[in-house]
């Protein structure tokens, strides 16, 4: 097979995968829970398998790109203002208004909104053609406050004062973000870009196959708990959780649409503000909260993908990245 062959395979591959992702969190968590014992010691992959999914995504982002964001930061701002205060605080009511008194569940929720942005943000920003450049500027920023906005937004909140091993979180944030993004930006100025035109749309099919791998890796983390605790008092828990990850999306949305931006900026917007690094939260989860938290975070890593799929459908219709 020769390389224009293999090319053309792997961008159909990437369409056919663009059209499943609404069933592939599903499908990565039942993976997650029939393979647990067999996949669960791999959970050291899934720093590297992130790198992966943001090192392709940087390729798109030229330098000038970057500098153009930093020139315009009311993008910037917005997703702050929507990631940092808007919905922890939605997370705090809704979930004191729905389970008042169980302080534990409470904690769960918030610990949910109190993360970084998510590292497949950059994935969705690249099916749906947003400004790649916003997103992975964001994405770096969301990395370099995270050691001081979690810690101090979940002791606000969760009125609970957990240790945080922010020495790790950042060394792993790091090699998940900021070097995967300067690697890829130094690839796109070292080719002029050139590296758009073929090894990057070849390389984003495995963006999607990694993400199911991470989610597969990360439920088998609480496949054992999550079968042994299961109950129907859940189901209010997940809808709780369905109805954050909905909102979280919408408020991003609705914020950047009044504000005007373009719809580039909407797309970025968006997902870096909607999506949530819901790795960190399940570890967090299960090293310094009570195992009750634990229900909001894995409702979140089942929900959160598909959630994203399904109203993206909705809020910017079926037209995909030609890349």
């Amino acid at each position: 097979m020769n390389l224009l062959a293999l090319e053309k395979g792997l961008r159909k591959l990437n369409k056919i995968l663009e059209r499943l992702m609404p069933i592939m969190t599903p499908t990565g968590v039942i993976l997650g829970l029939i393979l647990s014992t067999k996949i669960m010691r791999f959970k050291p992959a899934v720093t590297w398998l992130f790198a992966s999914l943001t090192l392709v995504n940087s390729m798109s982002v030229s330098v000038r790109d970057f500098i153009k964001v930093i020139k315009r930061p009311k993008p910037i701002f917005v997703f702050a203002l929507c990631s940092y205060i808007i919905m922890p605080l939605i997370a705090f009511a809704l979930a004191n208004i729905v389970f008042p008194g169980k302080d534990d569940v409470i904690a769960g929720y918030i610990l949910l909104y109190c993360i970084p942005t998510a590292v497949a943000s950059c994935m969705w920003v690249g099916i749906y053609d947003g400004n790649m450049a916003l997103s992975i500027t964001t994405l770096v920023i969301a990395t370099c406050l995270a050691p001081i906005i979690t810690p101090f937004s979940i002791n606000l909140l969760a009125h609970s004062n957990i240790s945080i091993d922010v020495s790790g979180m950042v060394e792993s944030l790091f090699l998940m973000v900021v070097i995967p993004s300067v690697v890829g930006m130094a690839i796109n100025f070292f080719t002029k870009g050139k590296c758009n035109d073929h090894v990057a749309p070849s390389l984003k099919p495995f963006t999607k196959i990694f993400l199911l791998c991470v989610i597969a890796i990360n439920t088998s983390q609480v496949a054992e708990r999550l079968i042994a605790e299961a109950s129907w008092a859940y189901i209010p828990e997940i809808l709780v959780a369905l109805v954050l990850a909905v909102t979280g999306l919408m408020v991003a949305y609705g914020v950047a649409k009044v504000l005007k931006f373009d719809k580039k900026d909407i797309i970025s917007t968006t997902y870096s503000s909607g999506l949530r690094n819901i790795s960190a939260a399940l570890v967090l989860a299960i090293d310094f909260f009570p195992p009750a938290a634990a229900i909001p975070v894995i409702s979140g890593i089942v929900l959160q993908q598909t959630v994203c799929a399904l109203t993206s459908q909705v809020l910017f219709g079926e037209k995909r990245s030609k890349k």
